[in-house]
């Protein structure tokens, strides 16, 4: 069995590839423990290959010490970028975070040559273009959660909005109707705001351009593009980077 796994800044994504061709994606927070990586491996007495990308600040060689604990038989495969079969049009290839590249290369290998806008939704929003096969880079946004993070910085009245908070309902409904509800109201739709217009930026140089949403907040956002772009343009997919991972070491 192979295990994809992608070394977040909050969170240890992994992606099973199991015998069977089914797959599941698990979500583990840093620091692990013993007893979830127990549970996770549970029912796999054979070796497992990990297949690393570190794409936060965590270490993967401290992912590989907490596994050893518990299957100190393990194989270990560390994704460099020289693994991506991608082109790459940019400044400096070499600075580009390797989860960018992974979900662009996985969109390429689910799609070819259609023109893309890969967007992934975490800690941080990227939305990259695509085209003929090439990364030609693009926007950085702040995560949704790190924008609320900004309100009390701007004043002492405007409230830290929690996860809960943020999340509590498929989407806000504008126009808010108090503090919190005009502050989530800003946060959601100006990030669908500027990835409808990153979207239509690029449309006009190409036709039939793909949407392509991954990462843990991607299906919150999904709904913000309804009667906006065509459903036939937009895809989602839970795991983009992951899969990419995955795909480096096939063949």
């Amino acid at each position: 069995m192979n295990i994809a796994v992608d070394i977040g800044n909050t969170c240890v994504k992994c992606f099973l590839l199991l015998s069977s061709g089914e797959s599941e994606v698990h979500a583990l927070h840093i620091p692990l423990r013993e007893g979830i990586l127990r549970e996770l491996t549970a029912g796999f007495p054979e070796p497992i290959t990990w297949r690393i990308a570190q794409t936060g600040s965590l270490s993967w060689q401290e992912i590989k010490a907490e596994v050893c604990k518990v299957r100190p038989y393990d194989r270990f495969k560390v994704v460099a970028r020289q693994h991506i079969p991608l082109k790459i049009d940019v400044d400096a290839p070499q600075r580009i975070g390797i989860d960018r590249l992974l979900a662009a290369f996985a969109a390429v290998e689910k799609y070819g040559d259609v023109p893309m806008l890969v967007v992934d939704a975490g800690s941080a929003i990227t939305v990259d273009v695509v085209l003929n096969r090439t990364f030609c880079g693009g926007a950085i946004l702040p995560g949704l959660f790190a924008q609320s993070g900004i309100y009390p910085k701007i004043s002492n009245k405007l409230p830290l909005l929690t996860l809960a908070d943020l999340f509590s309902t498929a989407r806000p409904v504008y126009p808010g109707r108090n503090t919190k509800d005009a502050l989530r109201n800003g946060i959601y739709w100006g990030t669908v705001g500027a990835i409808r217009q990153f979207y239509d930026m690029f449309c006009p140089q190409t036709k039939d351009a793909l949407l392509i949403l991954t990462g843990g907040d991607a299906e919150y956002l999904l709904p913000g593009f309804a009667h906006v772009i065509p459903p036939s343009q937009i895809e989602h997919h839970a795991a983009l980077v992951l899969e990419g991972i995955n795909r480096c070491f096939e063949g």
